[in-house]
């Protein structure tokens, strides 16, 4: 057991003056990270960052350094770090900027060497910490923020990194001079000044760094196993939950065949607009809340993304996705720890959504190109991809009598890839072949060309069956693509929708603070939007619903009281 520690005062003079007279001769990166004192009423502050490679070799005009401008839909550091600066045995090394074009998932900013460099290299800039609403919208929380005086964030938003493809010894090391006393430091990797696995420098990129005052669950802090951090007072108390969500991963553990129980660790954040939202990362998880968040509400983000902790391959979306939202309530449904009625919400949850998505019949292959310019092409692959499991699931029980299921498939898919075999979507569809044959084929290609997966109504075990419901089909009442972008411009709007009942214009100018996927699947979320219109700027809410449609549900049987509905 670790305890967690903390540089301050004359402590971390000796320390850092100790490491920098030994220039960390062994390991090929030493990373600083040194926050100044964080600004709350503005939530602003920066990140001192210092990176010692023992080499990194580049010739005139070649990448020296990187980092995406967007990532997902979020806006980094890229376009306003400050005191960017590069040196070798040689001195000053004159930088210059490439820019990717603006498409996609990801662009970056690529800094050129303006002339080989020779010997070490020391990088040092400065990071700002910005609370302000992402102008993008909705995306995953890996922005630098500030809370409770501390700051949080992950590497693929300010950690500069080489276009490499080598093994470093990586260390990491702190300076919390500056924050709140009693203050320490965590990442993916550790609490406090850590090494990392020898490895590339990208596993950076997708570290989470929390550090200041913050809270733990549980309150000893072991490298081993489950830790939570968080900064400032949520609206919730976060300990029952994490202690919820630590014998949840202890369980998890288990199912999937672990020797022990690894490390992970949850990060909890605040996140103006899409609160509820989370990211899994390098042995870690960062979750986020709203001003109003209840904390059961965020069993399912929790219990999903642990699942991708140990569910790694090499197939597409819809199986990263989909076996996530298929496991997400049933492992804890199963571990005991959601009840069959949170179990049967959580399934209704994803069912309602799916059914009544107007899109949900759009072939696998179109939707990366329009992942982030509609919500409702977004969610197909976990929606889809977790009924396709279940349906493939029921259909496995039925052809054994039981003996087998999905869970067989998934397990060998987790081995492969362990033993680095081949887990990309040809090695999946060998399994499902084995199992049921050309039939097991058929229903993997319909579902990747956006036929409906139905599960037959007591595919979800005996306690329940599949029934029908109205609900009105999400319906923003414009272009959704007008809704990309940093600034967001009203196209589109369709006479007598509720978007234009409420008084939304073409023309205008909106931004939000909501996370569309959410508002999408919730029938009662209404959607309100900041409208900028001749100059003025004034809030608009309405109900974004359409027309209302049947949509498969499943309900609890009667006389199933006494039945063990674990499946």
């Amino acid at each position: 057991m670790t305890l967690i520690h903390r540089l301050s005062g004359v402590t971390a003079a000796l320390v850092l003056t100790a490491w920098s007279a030994s220039a960390q001769a062994d390991p090929s990166l030493a990373v600083l990270l040194k926050p100044s004192a964080m600004d709350d009423a503005k939530g602003a502050g920066t990140v001192e960052i210092e990176m010692r490679f023992s080499a990194l070799p580049a010739t005139a005009g070649a990448p020296l350094l990187s980092l995406p401008i967007v990532i997902a839909n979020t806006a980094t550091i890229a376009e306003t770090l400050t005191g960017l600066k590069a040196t070798d045995a040689d001195g000053d090394v004159p930088l210059t900027v490439r820019d990717d074009p603006a498409q996609g998932l990801v662009w970056s900013r690529h800094w050129l060497a303006g002339r080989a460099t020779r010997g070490s290299v020391v990088v040092r800039y400065v990071a700002p910490v910005d609370n302000t609403p992402p102008k993008r919208g909705s995306g995953p929380p890996y922005a630098l923020r500030t809370e409770g005086g501390g700051v949080s964030g992950v590497g693929n938003t300010f950690v500069l990194l080489p276009e490499e493809k080598i093994a470093r010894k990586i260390t990491l090391r702190w300076d919390l001079g500056a924050l709140p006393k009693g203050s320490t430091a965590t990442s993916s990797f550790g609490e406090g000044d850590v090494a990392l696995p020898d490895g590339p420098v990208d596993q950076l990129a997708s570290t989470v760094f929390m550090a200041g005052p913050m809270k733990r669950e549980p309150t000893v802090v072991s490298e081993a196993g489950f830790s939570s951090a968080w900064l400032g007072t949520p609206p919730f108390d976060p300990a029952p939950l994490m202690a919820w969500t630590n014998r949840l991963h202890g369980w998890m553990s288990g199912f999937f065949r672990d020797k022990g129980v690894p490390p992970y660790r949850v990060f909890l954040r605040y996140n103006p607009i899409n609160a509820g939202g989370g990211t899994a990362l390098t042995r870690s998880f960062l979750t986020t809340y709203g001003a109003d968040t209840q904390g059961d509400s965020l069993k399912g983000t929790l219990s999903h993304e642990m699942v991708h902790t140990w569910t790694d391959s090499n197939a597409g979306q819809w199986y990263g996705e989909g076996v996530a939202v298929h496991y997400q309530g049933l492992l804890p449904f199963r571990a005991g720890l959601l009840s069959p009625e949170e179990f049967l919400e959580d399934l209704n949850d994803t069912a309602r959504r799916y059914y009544a998505n107007p899109l949900n019949d759009t072939p696998d292959q179109e939707i990366a190109p329009r992942f982030w310019e509609d919500t409702r092409i977004r969610v197909l692959p976990y929606d889809r991809g977790g009924l396709y499991f279940a349906v493939l699931d029921g259909r496995i029980r039925r052809a054994t009598g039981g003996k087998r299921s999905v869970d067989d498939l998934v397990l060998e898919m987790n081995r492969r890839y362990a033993a680095g075999q081949t887990t990309d979507d040809g090695a999946w569809i060998d399994l499902v072949v084995k199992e049921l044959g050309e039939d097991g084929r058929k229903l993997h290609q319909s579902m990747l060309a956006g036929a409906l997966m139905l599960p037959e109504p007591d595919d979800f075990g005996p306690c329940f069956t599949r029934t029908t419901a109205k609900v009105r089909r999400f319906e923003l009442g414009f272009e959704p693509r007008s809704l990309v972008g940093t600034t967001k411009t009203i196209r589109g709007l369709i006479p007598g929708s509720e978007a234009a009942k409420a008084g939304l214009k073409d023309g205008d100018v909106v931004t939000y603070a909501v996370a569309m996927d959410g508002v999408q699947g919730d029938p009662s979320a209404t959607l309100t939007l900041k409208v900028t219109r001749d100059g003025k700027t004034f809030p608009l809410t309405y109900l974004p619903r359409g027309e209302a449609v049947a949509v498969y549900q499943w309900a609890r049987k009667l006389g199933t009281e006494s039945l063990k509905c674990v499946y």
